[in-house]
């Protein structure tokens, strides 16, 4: 499942990327959210979202233009060698998005709350990850969210010496970790 936010001729939506095409879950009169960072606040989006798998997409991918798929992320901690550090609020701007001297980067994103994780069940508590390029106060995230199931393993995909559980585990003893959290992290 990929997560995006878009703009289309009838404003912004959000939905799945589905094919060459997007779902509109913000199309549905029964989902009074703004944006999918809304969404996942709610915790009910993975329930909602996997039920509209497999729907007709309503907007090819080249009618859109991606936005950041979460474009008010909850927490964003950034996870650099053996710090966890909280970033005040960056700027989230769409992927591809001019981000001077930035960093690329992995954003892991929180798929349900967590407080105190043990390290075995930290991963349980992410919905996925997204490309991210951070650089000062900005953050380029995207174009999409994909879903922990459809990216396999998470610590395939970053460079760093501690593995992803250990990192999320130990943010969560740091902070309470909310759904739409994101953690960055080096070397995506």
């Amino acid at each position: 499942m990929r997560i995006t936010t878009f703009r289309h001729v009838g404003g912004i939506g959000w939905g799945l990327v589905e094919g060459d095409g997007i779902v509109d879950l913000s199309a549905d009169p029964s989902l009074p959210y703004a944006d999918a960072s809304e969404a996942l606040r709610s915790e009910t989006v993975l329930d909602l979202a996997m039920s509209a798998c497999g729907l007709a997409p309503q907007h090819r991918l080249e009618e859109v233009t991606l936005l950041a798929p979460l474009p008010a992320p909850g927490r964003v901690l950034l996870a650099d060698g053996g710090r966890i550090t909280h970033l005040p609020q960056p700027v989230v701007h769409a992927a591809g998005s001019e981000v001077p001297d930035g960093l690329r980067m992995l954003a892991v994103v929180i798929g349900s709350p967590t407080r105190q994780v043990a390290v075995e069940r930290a991963v349980e508590h992410l919905l996925g990850a997204a490309d991210a390029v951070l650089g000062n106060d900005r953050l380029a995230l995207g174009p999409w969210v994909v879903s922990r199931d459809e990216t396999g393993d998470l610590d395939l995909l970053h460079n760093a010496e501690r593995g992803l559980a250990d990192i999320v585990s130990e943010a969560s003893w740091q902070w309470s970790l909310s759904s739409g959290d994101v953690v960055l992290l080096p070397g995506a």
